[in-house]
């Protein structure tokens, strides 16, 4: 079998055993692998209404088909697992070095039940396992953890996925890195790992995966280090990366300014891309094998000092943790950064938590007592600076804004629930649908909640003439970014199909889809490539669309609806009266017949919002109806 290793490992942490499967072709070719993979066995294997930090949750690492293929894009791997923030089900996608050396260790998925009584670790080399101790590890850093396991198993070159005291404190928007800035981030997975008592996955192999065509695999290999040389969009990626996002959402009032209270933020101009660029870059990041080196690595050699080893703030984390709470300093954003690289802490959610709280604050809806003596005002440094570190630690004000934006709106009340912004206990990306109208769709509906990589934005249509990647795809005529229109409803689901597909195959969304350097159809060559299959791109197609519906079908049964699939009441309040923005708002009626547009196009109850059996057929998936 051509790309796959051919085994799942899996590991019941409570009794400590293991239990190798080698599923057939026909099984991988129907889950292929990423977070559809993970999706099925969480779905399979975990009880209805489960606690998502209790034993009978489940866990799964998973690669896709091309990872350890040498090109670009195929480096990631999914965490998949029910959500301690959302309740729901979750897939977290990581770029980095772990996937490739999970498939070199022999296996292409690790599913993990059950909790260890103290903690431990996992050490996967050569289609080998074992559990070790990690007790001597539980409250260290991220660097610290990565650097013990090495030594202690004495190799320099092995892979390690692990949590900080984050994900050890159940903070539940905590992630899991691998190489210190590599996250599998957003939805809490960390939180789970820390609830299983498991710190790491160490893996190491040697066993190089059997592909049916190398010389395409080179070709295209080659084809992207060109485009990258070649292409100017390219070569300002990496660049400029993610931060270049500034340039794009100043113009039309789109960067999410003190708790979503307007899109421009004054201080734009001092941590932008060009800003980070001038000031804090030591070097470009990158993924195994990737040419589009989009990352940034940050150093600050005078206090508070920035270890580059910790990589560098993306546009998600500046905007999130530095317009959204009023900071335009790119050295308080860049510790930022490193304290949640540390502790494992997902930028976005703490970011948008933050920026909550100091909006509480700023409305005396908490004062000094709540913060610990904080003074939590927008733009306060220091106090930020503070806060991250406490909640790291899981201590004072820290411990109560690990819970997530949802939980402590409760706590706070119903003045703090109006300013509140997530959708099914999830914060907010830094992309902000009163100007960009489908996300309004993408973050209310999506099984996950609230996400800016699960389907293209309004760019991508929003002026001719439209790209040739969308245009095959069906969208001819240019649509306002503002209006949620009909044919928004379309972009979202059509193109959250093709998302899905690239998540369910463990691939780049940076390399391959809508606006990078590969189209959809260059992704049906590089998986056939891989497996010698002759897929296309209807089965890629619908191979996404059974990762949504499977999603949406385990959500049903943990009693999710239409009801879920709502927006927060502050998005259909007007933005302040500054900037290209002023006074933007989510239409309600809008919406709610953009709602049910898209449900018509899932194929789901226009009411409910629910999944028919026939559509679960249709998919493959009648194991999961009435389960």
């Amino acid at each position: 079998m051509k790309g796959y290793a051919g085994k799942v490992l899996h590991v019941n942490l409570t009794k400590g055993t293991f239990r190798v499967e080698e599923p057939d072709e026909k099984f991988y070719r129907k889950y292929v692998g990423g977070s559809l993979l993970g999706g099925y066995y969480v779905f399979k294997n975990m009880p209805a209404k489960a606690d998502p930090l209790g034993e009978e949750n489940v866990l799964v690492f998973s690669v896709g088909p091309t990872t350890g293929a040498a090109m670009s894009g195929a480096s990631r791997h999914s965490v998949t697992s029910k959500s301690p923030l959302t309740n729901t089900i979750a897939g977290s996608e990581a770029g980095g070095y772990w996937a490739p050396e999970l498939k070199f260790s022999g296996f292409d998925a690790i599913v993990l039940y059950g909790k260890a009584k103290k903690p431990v670790y996992l050490w996967i080399h050569d289609g080998e396992f074992e559990i070790r101790s990690a007790e001597h590890l539980w409250g260290k850093v991220t660097k610290d953890t990565q650097i013990e396991i090495r030594n202690e198993l004495n190799d320099n070159k092995i892979r390690v996925a692990c949590i900080g005291p984050g994900g050890e404190n159940l903070v539940r928007y905590a992630n899991i890195v691998n190489e210190l800035s590599h996250f599998n981030g957003r939805n809490g997975m960390g939180a789970v790992m820390g609830s299983k008592n498991l710190k790491a996955i160490a893996v190491r192999g040697t066993q190089t995966p059997t592909f049916h065509d190398i010389e395409a695999i080179n070709n295209m290999s080659k084809e992207a280090s060109r485009i990258v040389r070649e292409d100017s969009f390219a070569a300002a990626f990496k660049e400029l990366g993610t931060n270049q996002n500034f340039e794009w959402h100043t113009p039309i009032g789109g960067v999410p300014t003190r708790n979503w209270t307007s899109g421009t933020f004054e201080g734009v101009e001092r941590i932008n891309a060009k800003a980070i660029k001038d000031n804090v870059l030591k070097r470009t990041g990158t993924c195994w094998a990737c040419s589009q080196s989009c990352k940034r690595v940050v150093e600050i050699t005078e206090a508070p000092y920035v270890d580059p080893d910790y990589g560098g703030p993306e546009y998600e984390t500046t905007g999130m943790c530095g317009s959204n709470l009023g900071i335009d300093d790119l050295v308080t954003i860049s510790k930022i950064n490193e304290i949640c690289n540390k502790n494992t802490i997902d930028t976005i959610s703490c970011g948008g938590t933050v920026g909550f709280a100091m909006e509480c604050y700023e409305h005396g809806i908490i004062g000094k007592d709540q913060t610990d003596g904080i003074d939590l005002h927008f733009g306060n440094k220091e106090a930020a600076l503070e806060v991250f570190e406490l909640i790291g630690k899981g201590e004072g004000i820290g411990k109560v804004l690990g819970q997530g934006t949802a939980r402590v709106a409760e706590l706070w009340g119903s003045e703090a629930k109006k300013l509140a912004v997530h959708v099914k206990g999830k914060e907010f990306p830094a992309h902000m649908p009163q100007v960009k109208a489908s996300l309004a769709l993408a973050y209310a509906c999506l099984s996950f909640g609230p996400d800016h990589v699960s389907s293209a934005h309004d760019g991508d249509i929003g002026e001719d003439p439209i790209s040739y990647k969308l245009r095959g795809l069906g969208f001819d005529d240019a649509q306002d970014i503002r209006e949620l229109s009909e044919e928004k409803s379309r972009l979202f689901w059509v193109t959250q199909c093709g998302f899905s597909a690239i998540d369910s195959l463990s691939i780049c969304q940076f390399i391959f889809g809508h606006w990078t350097m590969f189209d959809l159809n260059k992704l049906v060559g590089f998986i056939n490539a891989a497996t010698g299959w002759n897929t296309s791109l209807y089965e890629l197609m619908l191979i996404g669309q059974r990762r949504i519906q499977l999603f949406r079908a385990f959500n049903q049964r943990e009693g999710f609806n239409a009801s879920d699939d709502v927006l927060p009441e502050k998005l259909y309040k007007p933005l302040d009266n500054v900037g290209p923005s002023a006074g933007y708002k989510i239409n309600k009626e809008e919406f709610e017949r953009a709602k049910r547009l898209y449900y018509a196009y899932a194929g789901w109850d226009k009411d409910l919002g629910t999944v028919p059996d026939t559509k679960l057929k249709e998919m493959g998936l009648d194991w999961a109806i009435g389960i």
